[in-house]
């Protein structure tokens, strides 16, 4: 069978918007990613098999094509907090994930079709692994992480990570395009079809058998630690940094009080809960600080994490990140969370994972004049300073992982906080920034995701979209919704047991990268073998 390439391209849509629409808060249809690949694979196929000309070219479009559609139904609400950022993260992402496309296209032509779509597996699950390292780093739509919403499917990610659930999308995808390709492309009969069959049904009940097993027979061990959710709701766009910080001191204040009571160990206010950047040398004696200090100290002395605006001064030259000040120092600003209490120094946390082009630029080390174009947010953002190893809070005898918004999406890194003693994971993030959209609700969707991996309860502070707490199943206890002032108050077990992925991180996404470098190395070899590079070019006639 040849497919025109109107149908080609209609497969290609076809993929975008299944991808799209299965991604949590923009469908939500989840099993859709089961076969949202199929359409990009018989593409893959058909082009191989017939030979078209400039079939680079058609592969390359078709598989943009897809991934645009994709990243924009997906993340176009970047839109409310940068025009610019979401057209990077949409047109950018779409490259990358286009490029990959391509690499398995170029893989399957040498390799053929069975070794073919092996690499596609390992060069799917490379990429993703990748994408939490490099500079280019956006991890937000790697497969796995739509089933955050339905945590009893995913119990097993405790060992596997999202990973995990990439590598069963993808193991679901391929059978099925194997059965397709045989019946309706090879003229297979169905009968012969049963073992693929039989390994697709397998593949699906297994993982969601064996998950609800774990979610069934989890019990959390009882260590409760009484902790109030602070959610200030101030608008991102047009009061947070606009407002006088006294004014949403005092707001927050009058909330905190209206929910501790003796059995609270800690409050948890949002990111930048206190804007405008502060000096760290002497920041304990800040006006902000104090008024902090002297709420606590006549209110229970309560300890707080709070999320502020912080910068330090170097003298001399230090990074693009630190900007120079025209008289031998240069000012380098930080995202912070904080531990203040009434008789303690504070503890400091900077935020070591940044958002792309709001906080960092990628490759300033060799363009350097990109630092132009940085997204201005208010607070700190622009180019911001980064934070070296992760830092745990010590209150009570509990260790927090004060993890800062957008390092929530990122598993391995919450991991290390894990390892490094954290008990209980807490989440400040400022989410105002995009409105009423789905962005929210997909950042909170990683909290779930991070909950289940290391077994650890995490207790959530927005500024405004969703502040809640998760119990170590992933599970939402109680919540706060979208543009909702108030607290919430709850009593969540610690843990220090280490699950498989917090001890060893991603074990899949490090192999799939060691096996992706090896199939297209292996590739190479073959494409010069089919050309008989070395007799044409080194060989003595």
């Amino acid at each position: 069978m040849k497919l025109k390439i109107i149908h080609l391209l209609i497969l290609s849509i076809l993929s975008g918007l299944m991808l799209g629409v299965g991604f949590p808060f923009t469908g939500g249809v989840f099993p859709l990613m089961f076969i949202a690949f199929v359409p990009l694979l018989i593409i893959n196929h058909q082009l191989n098999e017939n030979k078209r000309k400039g079939r680079i070219l058609i592969r390359f479009g078709l598989n943009y094509l897809t991934f645009l559609i994709f990243n924009a139904i997906t993340v176009w609400w970047i839109y409310y907090a940068s025009e610019e950022g979401m057209y990077m993260a949409v047109f950018a992402n779409a490259l990358l994930m286009a490029f990959v496309m391509g690499l398995f296209g170029f893989l399957s032509r040498q390799l053929e079709d069975n070794r073919g779509l092996f690499s596609f597996f390992v060069l799917w699950l490379g990429f993703e692994h990748v994408h939490y390292y490099w500079e280019l780093s956006w991890p937000w739509l790697n497969i796995g992480h739509v089933f955050g919403t339905s945590p009893k499917l995913i119990q097993w990610y405790e060992y596997s990570g999202v990973a995990g659930g990439s590598m069963w999308i993808l193991i679901v995808n391929i059978v099925v395009y194997i059965i397709i390709r045989n019946v309706f492309f090879k003229k297979e009969s169905l009968k012969i079809q049963t073992p693929n069959i039989l390994f697709l049904g397998l593949s699906i009940v297994i993982p969601i058998v064996s998950s609800l097993i774990i979610y069934y027979n989890y019990e959390e061990e009882e260590n409760p630690v009484n902790i109030v959710i602070v959610q200030p709701n101030v608008e991102a766009h047009t009061e947070k940094f606009y407002t006088p910080v006294e004014t949403q001191l005092a707001k927050m204040f009058s909330a905190a009080e209206s929910a501790i009571n003796d059995q609270t160990d800690i409050v948890v206010l949002p990111e930048t809960a206190i804007p405008w950047s502060k000096n760290e040398e002497n920041l304990e004696f800040h006006p902000h600080i104090l008024a902090v200090k002297e709420f606590i100290k006549t209110h229970g002395d309560i300890p707080w994490i709070i999320g502020a605006d912080t910068y330090k001064l170097f003298e001399g030259e230090r990074g693009i990140a630190c900007r120079d000040l025209g008289n031998g120092n240069c000012q380098e600003n930080y995202n912070t969370a904080l531990l203040v209490q009434s008789d303690m120094p504070l503890q400091i946390y900077h935020k070591s994972e940044l958002v792309l082009g709001g906080e960092k630029l990628p490759f300033l080390d060799m363009f350097p004049f990109l630092a132009e174009y940085s997204v201005e947010l208010g607070g700190t953002s622009g180019l911001l300073g980064i934070g070296e190893e992760p830092i745990n809070f010590e209150a009570k005898g509990v260790d927090f992982a004060p993890l800062i918004c957008y390092e929530s999406v990122y598993g391995d890194l919450t991991s290390r906080f894990v390892r490094k003693g954290a008990g209980i994971i807490c989440v400040i993030t400022n989410d105002g920034w995009w409105r009423d959209t789905p962005g929210y609700k997909q950042h909170r969707m990683f909290s779930q995701i991070r909950a289940i991996e290391n077994r650890r309860s995490v207790a959530r502070s927005a500024n405004t979209g969703i502040s809640c707490f998760i119990d170590q199943r992933g599970e939402i206890i109680s919540e706060l919704g979208w543009n909702e002032y108030g607290t919430l108050s709850e009593s969540i077990n610690k843990n220090e047991e280490f699950t498989f992925f917090t001890k060893y991180e991603s074990v899949i996404g490090r192999l799939s990268s060691f096996l992706s470098i090896a199939m297209v190395l292996f590739g190479l070899m073959t494409r010069l073998k089919k050309v008989e590079f070395v007799d044409k070019y080194f060989t003595r006639k």
